[in-house]
């Protein structure tokens, strides 16, 4: 049996969006970046990405070294050759040195989640939304107790490279019960006592009394098997065949007790141990081929643009225009997206989708109207929004885009249908309505009561009578929540909440007054255009029955897609990003 110290040996920067491919470079661009931890601390990581530059849309793996004093510049690191070559496909890294390397050996076990904090929101607050950690031996333990202790979402898989033995049970197994509890007496004492007396464990490893009870006394948290039966996310672990801190049947045994990881895989090399590095393009093939099969595959390079048009009236609008980088193909569509009630460009659908879509080849423009924010949700009136509309699309008619799809999330799809029944604007030939908006008027009626609502109708009605129609603020509870279901597409939230109105007296009656043109099943029949409507059983917003309705007052070419059961989509879709995207393609594709 191996010596365990011995086994464990072997065992904030500037960021463009960009991907370059493999055989356009040799080695990758590298930038040695300085992150500050949450308790004060300075750790130094590398950050490796393609010759062009950072893809913050890409994946990017946080890779964490092996080991006490191990430094992710070594060589035969996976944290220095697996990053360089992620780094030639396209994938952005960032190797940590942790406390465990720099401050060996006085660092604590749970330090290193601190630090691998600081990594993460580093590469967060700088756009990347996809991150997976890797982490060698030791790294990957430290990469599984991070998950454990922040179940932290922003996180989509763990690479294992050479899984961790457990720690205590491994170095109990190896030097016999009798010596593991007197070094666990001895070092519990010196504690007590204050003694600074190092704990030799052999091998060049050294810890304080304190720094090795939290390692390797029986209570400590440094078991890999104890940690993996807490993770859900997807997992891969890699080791070579002949690696002793890997026995045969490691890998198995680990897989069995992540029982709640969406998927783990496991991969084996023959004739290698622990340096991974001899099977470097294998490795880094099969690893690449999991990302990609998580959805996690390399994006190419997209060119964000701040755009401006002046409307009719002279509204200045401001909005993001998203394309490829390389010149788009002038055969597809262009998308223009519309966002919902106090939302805005940069924090909602018309963004992530906008992105999406711009990385699989098209154009999508996301608008701002005067009808924006939670400022323009108070002020704004639904008949001013074809003006808003209308200049956009002269914009992408002057970048040569005739052929227009628009996109409208809740709100956003009825200033779209209005703006198509007043105009029947040639240039959109088709529509994707995520959650589609009620019938307004219906809507207030039927949750504020028959009273309630005629009282605050009058208020509103005497207010504009009175010049203060944009001065007067109407706030009118919706006391009674609006459910509505069917059979055929049921829904797994609790019954809403009770809504409010929140608007000046004009923009109260624009939308939600008798005479509202609001009635958005109205509006939809006289848009003759192909219409696919996206909805999902836990929206609180837009049910199931309300979606089947206003599919079918939209008429023969409309169609629409329910992502039901207790898991569907929420009325954001976060976490169905992916398949929304790949819906309405596969979707444009068959249509237009």
């Amino acid at each position: 049996m191996i010596r365990w110290g011995c086994a464990w040996l072997a065992s904030c920067a500037v960021f463009a969006a960009s991907m370059c491919p493999a055989a356009a470079q040799t080695a990758p661009s590298h930038e040695i970046m300085t992150l500050m931890t949450a308790d004060g601390v300075q750790l130094p990581a590398v950050l490796s990405y393609p010759a062009s530059g950072f893809n913050a849309n890409a994946p990017v793996i946080v890779h964490i070294p092996d080991g006490p004093g191990l430094s992710p510049l070594d060589a035969s690191s996976p944290a220095r050759f697996v990053a360089d070559a992620l780094a030639l496909k396209g994938y952005g890294n960032l190797s940590l040195e942790t406390r465990l390397s720099t401050s060996y050996p006085f660092s604590r076990f749970d330090e290193t989640v601190t630090d691998i904090k600081a990594a993460v929101d580093a590469l967060a607050g700088r756009g990347a939304a996809r991150i997976v950690l890797a982490g060698h031996g030791l790294g990957s333990l430290e990469a599984a107790r991070y998950l454990v202790e922040t179940g932290d979402p922003r996180v989509r898989g763990l690479i294992h490279f050479a899984p961790s033995q457990d720690l205590a049970d491994a170095w109990r197994a190896e030097v016999g019960d009798e010596k593991y509890w007197q070094t666990v007496d001895s070092a519990s004492r010196a504690v007590n006592e204050g003694d600074r007396t190092f704990v030799n464990l052999g091998g060049g490893l050294i810890f304080t009394p304190p720094t090795f009870l939290d390692w390797y006394g029986p209570t400590a948290k440094t078991s890999l098997t104890a940690n993996l039966a807490s993770i859900d996310q997807p997992m891969l672990l890699i080791a070579g065949e002949d690696d002793p801190a890997v026995p045969k049947g490691r890998l198995q045994e680990l897989k069995a007790i992540a029982f709640l990881s969406q998927a783990v895989t496991t991969k084996t090399y023959p004739g290698v141990g622990h340096n991974l590095k001899p099977v470097r393009d294998e490795l880094v093939k099969d690893a690449v081929a999991w990302l990609t099969g998580l959805g996690l595959g390399t994006v190419p390079e997209i060119t964000t643009e701040l755009v401006d048009v002046t409307a009719e009236d002279g509204v200045p609008l401001s909005g993001v225009l998203y394309h490829p980088a390389a010149a788009p193909d002038p055969s597809k569509p262009a998308f223009i997206l519309v966002h919902g009630w106090t939302s805005d460009i940069m924090r909602s659908t018309a963004h992530w989708l906008a992105v999406r879509l711009a990385q699989r080849g098209y154009t999508a423009l996301s608008i701002r109207h005067r009808g924006s924010g939670f400022r323009g949700a108070v002020t704004g009136k639904l008949e001013d929004t074809p003006k808003d509309i209308r200049a956009w699309l002269g914009l992408l008619d002057k970048r040569g885009s005739r052929n227009v799809v628009g996109v409208g999330h809740s709100a956003g799809n009825l200033w779209l249908s209005y703006y198509l029944a007043q105009t029947h604007d040639p240039r959109i030939k088709a529509l994707v309505y995520l959650a589609p908006q009620r019938d307004l008027p219906q809507h207030a009626r039927t949750a504020m009561g028959e009273d309630l609502y005629a009282r605050t109708v009058l208020e509103a009605q005497e207010a504009v009578r009175d010049g203060e129609g944009g001065t007067h603020l109407i706030d009118a509870p919706f006391p009674r929540a609006i459910y509505d279901d069917d059979a055929r597409q049921p829904m797994f939230i609790s019954a809403p909440q009770s809504g409010f109105t929140y608007y000046y007296a004009d923009a109260f009656l624009s939308y939600w007054g008798p005479n509202s043109k609001a009635v958005h099943t109205d509006l939809i029949k006289n848009v003759d255009l192909p219409l696919l409507a996206l909805g999902g059983s836990r929206d609180p917003f837009m049910q199931g029955a309300y979606l089947i309705k206003f599919t079918e007052a939209a008429g023969p070419k409309a169609s629409y897609i329910f992502y039901g059961g207790p898991d569907g989509a929420p009325h954001s879709f976060e976490g169905f990003e992916r398949r929304v995207t790949d819906d309405i393609l596969a979707w444009i594709g068959k249509t237009l």
